[in-house]
């Protein structure tokens, strides 16, 4: 059995971020992970209306001040207490079926996909990635959250945010890439001019610049020498100097394989690139390059990673 099957409280630790990096990789990656990010991703997204709660107590005392004194008749021979419960239920019922709704879009292991956004920008969504917005307010609030990878093409405008758990990305009129996979975030701009806000650091990026945090820490800025594009649209991750748990977590986005292994080798570090139609390859120029033992079932088409070579 999985440990979110036969632990009843791994839910609530995965909500909290209590869980390994390990234990979040395996259920972020299964079905059931998916349908709660999904849930998760989408409730961020419904947003409260505006309640001016002083201005609405003004005017309920204005109003009794000046209503005539009530006949006080007990409850029970007053049938509107019934009608009044009727209409709290109704009420109830609107509430949770009328508001307005958020759009969720996710991605399978090795799928991309293309999002335009209600007001022509684009969204090309990398491999077990999640969006979520609301159309309905999008007209006076361009926000979305955004769990995995995705490169954006940002129609001028007001402000366009990307909220991902990791920190936020705010640009007017762009282009550039988020990735936001564990507790890591890159971005990447391409075009125009990007604000990154993690915590209490705060980046702006011009075309070429990417910025890199890892738990909250800024730990890489620099400028590179960019295509028009990500390469992963073209077929090729590269994982810049990342934990291999992260490099482990893209052979799993890509080809939908289950994996197993221990989180303490995250103190190995990769840097390579890997391609997305070669899992051979791809497990040589990753797992190769640092000595560890593995083993890879294609039937099962299972990942186990015992450790370093003696």
């Amino acid at each position: 059995m999985k440990p979110w099957e036969e632990d009843e409280t791994f839910l609530g630790r995965w909500l909290n971020g209590d869980v390994s990096e390990a234990e979040k990789a395996e259920f972020e990656g299964s079905e059931e992970g998916k349908s709660y990010k999904a849930l998760v991703m989408a409730a961020d997204t419904l947003r409260a209306p505006q309640y001016d709660a002083d201005a609405e107590l003004s005017k309920l005392q204005a109003r009794l001040q000046e209503a005539p004194a009530a006949k006080v008749v007990p409850l029970y021979r007053r049938p509107v207490v019934q009608l009044l419960v009727a209409a709290s239920v109704v009420l109830l019922v609107m509430f949770t079926f009328l508001r307005p709704r958020g759009t969720t879009v996710t991605t399978a292991f090795g799928e991309q996909e293309l999002v335009t956004l209600p007001d022509g920008s684009q969204v090309r969504m990398h491999a077990n990635s999640t969006l979520a917005y609301n159309p309905k307010t999008w007209e006076e609030e361009r926000h979305l959250t955004l769990e995995g990878e995705a490169f954006f093409e940002v129609e001028k405008g007001s402000s366009f945010v990307v909220e991902t758990e990791a920190g936020n990305v705010s640009v007017l009129g762009t282009s550039f890439n988020v990735r936001q996979r564990a507790a890591a975030l890159e971005v990447v701009c391409y075009t125009g001019k990007v604000g990154v806000s993690v915590d209490e650091t705060e980046e702006v990026l011009t075309p070429g610049w990417e910025v890199r945090f890892e738990k909250g820490e800024l730990v890489r800025r620099q400028n590179l020498e960019l295509a028009e594009e990500p390469t992963w649209l073209s077929g090729t991750t590269p994982l810049e100097d990342v934990p291999l748990g992260e490099a482990l977590e893209e052979l799993v986005n890509v080809y939908g394989i289950e994996l197993e292994y221990n989180d303490q080798l995250d103190s190995l570090r990769i840097r390579t690139t890997i391609p997305h139609d070669n899992l051979d390859n791809a497990l040589k120029l990753i797992l190769d390059a640092v000595d560890l033992r593995y083993d890879y079932n294609t039937e099962t088409r299972s990942l186990v990673v015992n450790g370093t070579n003696p």
